[in-house]
């Protein structure tokens, strides 16, 4: 990367606690995301995406949600060692999040104006705030902006909700944006317009966006680079253009194999066998051995991620003799 990080994650492990005691979610997670640049995150449910987002505002569900390792720098800051209010002031401020679930994220008792001007109660703005709100809303696709910040939660669509959970968490123009399935409830149309805006704000400003997605067609169209999760650990990292071109890691070939096709000659979707495990069961060594083809004895043990190419990484032992000869 030519740009100092933005953002650096450096072997993040996630637990939660169980009567059987901690069960890791995420297993020494570390990528980084230049400034101005869209990042992705990509991985079936279930993999530990939206866990790993919560973890860098230090959001995790409580009681039970912990970090055992790992550190998370803001342009040289680490945000895990802040106390509750210097994580505070990063929030919405130097980093703020598009949650996944917009109707589990807002205040049913409040209504959408009451929310949204609740951001300049913890950081400093300069300019109009109510001009800034209603020029939002017309970005995210409102024509009636006055409406919208009258109502409560409940009287919206869950695209609409989505919508002004974008706009909330574009008002201080924050350094990085995390954008957790932005697009889940919008149709194809306003998802385009959604993903625009994004665009736009990172030409605009040099924000950052953490796009997180099971939608390879979003991060093809939107992502700079992307990194693939599986079982919790990262199993490949590159830049976008190659890993449509040369994906290297036998699950990210599933996941690409498994598309529909448009060729004629091609419809036959490949799928992957077996099913993602769940964390209490996860495999000892490689975690994709039990559904992978190309498995074999080294495969009982964890591997590490060998750097292929300058702009790739992958953790499987298949490419361990290219690299280690």
């Amino acid at each position: 990367m030519n740009k100092m990080p933005l953002l650096s994650v450096s072997d993040l492990t996630v637990a939660f606690e169980t009567d059987d005691g901690d069960i890791a979610i995420t297993d020494q997670v570390s990528f980084q995301i230049s400034p101005g640049e869209i990042f992705g995150l990509v991985g079936e449910s279930g993999c530990g995406k939206t866990v790993t987002a919560l973890a860098l505002l230090k959001l995790l569900p409580m009681p039970g949600g912990k970090i055992l390792s790992g550190r998370v720098l803001l342009r040289g800051r680490d945000i895990l060692s802040l106390d509750p209010e210097g994580v505070r002031d990063v929030r919405g401020k130097s980093i703020s999040m598009i949650f996944q679930e917009p109707a589990a994220a807002l205040n049913p008792l409040l209504t959408v104006e009451r929310q949204i001007m609740e951001c300049f109660d913890y950081h400093p703005f300069e300019g109009d705030k109510n001009k800034r709100i209603l020029d939002l809303l017309h970005r995210v696709g409102f024509p009636d902006p006055h409406r919208i910040l009258a109502a409560y939660p409940h009287e919206l669509s869950g695209g609409m909700l989505q919508r002004v959970m974008i706009a909330m968490a574009l008002i201080m123009k924050p350094d990085l944006i995390i954008a957790d399935e932005p697009t889940t409830a919008l149709d194809v149309t306003v998802q385009a317009q959604i993903m625009e805006l994004l665009v736009e704000m990172k030409q605009e400003t040099d924000t950052s966006i953490l796009l997180i997605t099971h939608n390879l067609g979003l991060i093809a169209q939107y992502a700079d680079r992307l990194a693939v999760m599986y079982a919790g650990r990262i199993v490949e990292e590159s830049s976008v253009q190659a890993f449509l071109d040369n994906p290297l890691h036998p699950y990210t070939k599933g996941l690409l194999d498994a598309l529909p096709k448009l060729t004629i000659g091609e419809s036959e979707i490949v799928p992957i066998p077996g099913q993602v495990p769940q964390p209490r069961d996860y495999a000892v060594g490689c975690r994709f051995r039990d559904r992978c083809g190309k498995a074999f004895a080294r495969c009982i043990e964890k591997p590490p991620l060998y750097h292929v190419a300058e702009d790739q990484q992958v953790a499987c032992f298949l490419y361990a003799q290219r690299i280690e000869s």
